[in-house]
């Protein structure tokens, strides 16, 4: 690589010195890696001399080196190589327990020469936290795992361009030399993190790892902060386990930040009071998910009601980036986050097994009692090389008083503008009451004769609730989607008949799910379907409301629309969208007038 420039080497051991003038930081690499992709952090490290060790646990090693001596041991002999003394250490995952190790058995003072260490993903498993068959077959999945993803990494761009079966048959080759030697030499290293003195560390050590990562889970995580006291410990959702890589730019700014001024950083790591000042901050949070396989329920595809729910796990996350996840807002404050609308435009399919990325940002700078938390939402998936948008959304969340939270600590400021004590409480032009005038039955007022309709009556069971008592808006997005799939069939135009009979495919183009007011564990829900309108002989639009009967009258508890068409699976006209004819287009209006 242009301006590095190797200085030393013994015993299979390299020392690379990178660009940049300052004091000496040395980088140590995991297991399979190479000193050479340290260049995309170090390269953005201002400030530093950058020395990147290659260690005996590079890629196609042998892993015979063990017999010579332990991880620690190695990187002793390799620092001795380096002509400089480190001022800063730099490790990633079987390089950072390394240092670990490393650090923890030094002599007494010895940390003192060091004034940073920074560790990106590193492993570890609290002494407490019991060995077992199941933990090691875990375990071994996640090493099988890392050992792709870095192949994946090394080949760059090219991958993608790569015939499957020679990038798989690469996959192969690797995982069946690499996981027999390598992972009982990671296990064992797993195994005795444990058992470090890490209280010895008395170097401020900053800590990076993704929340997703299997090496560092939230709590291992919070049993290193606290086993270590030198240490903080940072889980960020948008990093890999590669974040040295992949994610170089946003950990060289955490990096940087540390290493200028370790003592900006707290002592205190606990995940105790927050201490933000605004929910709605304007800053991304990102969340990388798989769409579930339920959903592909014709051929690969995903339904529509799944995209919504990776919508849902985004928002999630967004909460929980900021120190109030759903748990904590519900056992601290006595707060239910709702999602209480939800508004998607979804341009192109998804498929099983594909990689979602969803973006969540707040849509407001300031707050609007009475409004919810609005937020916008995008879900991309990369393909053939580009990033493809694959839904753009708009989100509001409101924070409920439950009945039964057992939070006692008063609700903080910034929270205050986004709690109500019911759904009912929010303002939305959508709420309506329908009278029951005596001697009509529910159908006579939602879906009297000639208009169309469908009512489809149902008993709000406990799994669609949230806290112990009221409906949740994700049983709404279900109930839009089994109210369309029971008028199809009630109207002759069942989804698997027009896939036997015409080789039509569903297709969702835009979906929209209000909450209104409450609907209560176990009272019934009246839910009347109606298609509205026919786009160009193509798509349909059609509403949802369901309402709750509360003595004389009825009460909208929510209302939902959808724009429904068919795409043409087999044939000449494959792959175009279907024309709806106008015995088709009959149906779908159910005998309106």
């Amino acid at each position: 690589m242009n301006g590095w420039t190797q200085v030393a080497a013994a015993d299979g051991m390299e020392v690379w010195r990178g660009p940049g003038e300052g004091p000496p930081l040395v980088a140590v690499h995991g297991i399979e890696d190479s000193w050479r992709n340290w260049h995309h952090l170090a390269e953005r490290l201002e400030g530093y001399t950058t020395y990147a060790l290659q260690m005996p646990w590079h890629g196609g090693n042998t892993y015979a080196w063990r017999a010579q001596g332990s991880p620690a041991q190695w990187l002793r002999r390799a620092l001795e190589l380096v002509p400089e003394q480190p001022d800063v250490l730099l490790g990633h995952s079987f390089g950072a327990n390394a240092i670990l190790e490393y650090l923890s058995t030094m002599e007494d003072g010895a940390n003192r020469k060091l004034s940073a260490v920074v560790l990106a993903a590193p492993f570890y498993r609290p002494a407490g936290f019991a060995l077992s068959e199941p933990l090691r077959l875990r375990s071994q999945a996640a090493f099988r795992r890392v050992l792709v993803d870095g192949l994946h990494l090394s080949l760059g761009p090219r991958g993608s361009r790569m015939d499957p079966e020679i990038r798989s048959l690469m996959e192969q080759k690797l995982l069946e030399r690499a996981v027999p030697a390598g992972f009982p030499v990671f296990y064992q290293e797993f195994e005795a993190s444990g058992g470090l003195d890490l209280t010895r560390i008395s170097v401020p050590t900053l800590v990076l790892a993704g929340t997703r990562d299997e090496g560092l889970t939230p709590m291992r995580a919070a049993a290193l902060d606290k086993a270590m006291p030198a240490a903080t410990v940072r889980l960020t959702p948008g990093y890999g386990h590669f974040c040295h890589i992949a994610q170089a730019h946003e950990m060289s700014q955490e990096a940087g930040a540390f290493l200028r001024d370790t003592s900006a950083w707290p002592t205190d790591h606990s995940q105790g009071e927050p201490t933000m000042t605004e929910l709605l901050d304007g800053e991304p949070t990102s969340y990388v998910g798989m769409p579930r396989y339920e959903g592909a329920n014709i051929r690969t595809w995903i339904g529509f009601k799944h995209f919504m729910y990776l919508v849902e796990e985004g928002i999630l996350q967004y909460f929980r980036d900021r120190g109030v996840g759903a748990r904590s807002l519900y056992h601290t404050y006595g707060l239910g986050l709702e999602i209480v609308d939800s508004s998607v435009q979804l341009p192109v399919a998804l498929e099983a097994d594909e990689q979602v990325y969803a973006t969540i940002v707040s849509a407001k700078a300031k707050a609007k009692p009475g409004q919810g938390a609005p937020f916008n939402v995008t879900l991309t998936v990369e393909r053939d090389g580009r990033t493809v948008t694959a839904l753009k959304g708009k989100v509001r969340v409101a924070l409920v008083t439950v009945k039964d939270g057992s939070g006692t600590e008063p609700v903080p400021a910034f929270l205050e503008p986004y709690v109500v004590p019911d759904i009912g409480a929010l303002d939305n032009a959508q709420q309506a009451i329908l009278a029951i005038e005596d001697g009509q039955e529910v159908a006579d007022v939602l879906a009297p004769e000639g208009s169309g309709s469908m009512l489809w009556s149902w008993r709000a069971p406990y799994y669609y609730c949230h806290f112990s008592d009221r409906l949740q808006h994700s049983a709404y997005v279900r109930t839009l989607e089994e109210v369309v799939d029971r008028y199809l069939y009630a109207q002759g135009l069942s989804v698997g008949g027009l896939l036997e009979e015409r080789g039509w495919i569903p297709v969702v183009s835009r979906a929209r799910v209000q909450m209104l007011s409450d609907v209560w564990m176990e009272e019934t829900v009246h839910t009347v379907f109606t298609v509205d309108e026919i786009l160009r002989d193509t798509m349909y639009t059609a509403r949802m409301d369901c309402y709750v009967r509360r003595g004389n009258h009825l009460e909208r508890a929510a209302t939902g629309t959808i724009m429904h068409g068919y795409a043409i699976s087999r044939g000449e006209l494959a792959g175009t969208v279907a024309v709806l004819d106008e015995a088709v287009q009959t149906s779908l209006r159910g005998g309106a007038k």
